[in-house]
């Protein structure tokens, strides 16, 4: 697991939020079972899949989930599926495998940026709570085991 730097553009996306006793599972529902009836979610097309927790205190429990999903501007949301951007900007970004690395893998993230040069965005206040980072699942078409999954953790830095 290495720390790399990149430069992300802005990007617009779909979204889905859950607040529930699994929200993982169940904003990834609704917004997989969407990008299927939309027909993407061919590898060929380039779409992008981001998620990341939501907090609506300054606790770490409860939480909720948020997925984006990147979409050209031909396509429209509806029902509880909403439109979002990414912001673009400097990232530091992480990537590892297997789900059930995740908190390892966010761990060593922000020891990197606490021991860098570069100094953290900082956490914002949205809709649903603060919120800060994001999971890139890079796999999530393929049928894979969990301890098969490729992310990418995604950390604003201030420019």
């Amino acid at each position: 697991m290495e720390v790399r730097l990149e430069r992300l553009k802005t990007m617009r996306a779909v979204y889905t939020h859950a607040f529930s006793d699994t929200p993982e599972e169940d904003a990834g529902k609704r917004i997989i079972e969407w990008a299927k009836s939309k027909g993407l979610m061919e590898k060929s097309i380039g779409t992008r899949l981001f998620g990341r927790n939501t907090y609506p205190t300054d606790k770490p429990e409860p939480h909720g989930y948020e997925f984006y999903l990147t979409v050209y501007s031909d396509i429209k949301p509806e029902g509880d599926i909403k439109t979002r951007e990414i912001p673009g900007g400097l990232y530091a970004v992480l990537r590892f495998k297997n789900l059930y690395k995740i908190r390892e893998a966010w761990e060593k993230l922000w020891k990197w940026i606490e021991e860098s040069d570069y100094e953290h965005a900082g956490w914002k206040k949205g809709e649903h709570g603060w919120v800060d980072g994001f999971e890139e699942h890079l796999n999530w078409q393929e049928e894979k085991p969990q301890t098969e999954w490729t992310f990418d953790l995604w950390v604003q830095l201030k420019e």
